[in-house]
């Protein structure tokens, strides 16, 4: 397990995702629409869904992260 802090404009997943598996936002938006990611082991459609304290974000073969609070970072 990794523990790491960012800053992001804002807590939509695209943007928090692709800051913690360090890719692209393009790139995770593309994986967004063929269904290669999840929050809390559902499926997510848009890439604007914002996160809350507590939620897992899954990406098929990049692995888990799961967001804890807007201070203590990720």
């Amino acid at each position: 397990t990794k523990s790491f802090k960012t800053v992001e404009s804002s807590l939509r997943v695209d943007a928090v995702a692709s800051a913690g598996f360090k890719i692209s936002r393009t790139k995770l938006g593309s994986m967004i629409s063929s269904g290669d990611v999840r929050v809390n082991w559902s499926l997510v459609s848009k890439s604007g869904a914002t996160l809350k304290a507590g939620d897992v974000v899954s990406v098929s073969g990049m692995g888990r992260l799961k967001r804890h609070s807007t201070s203590a970072g990720f």
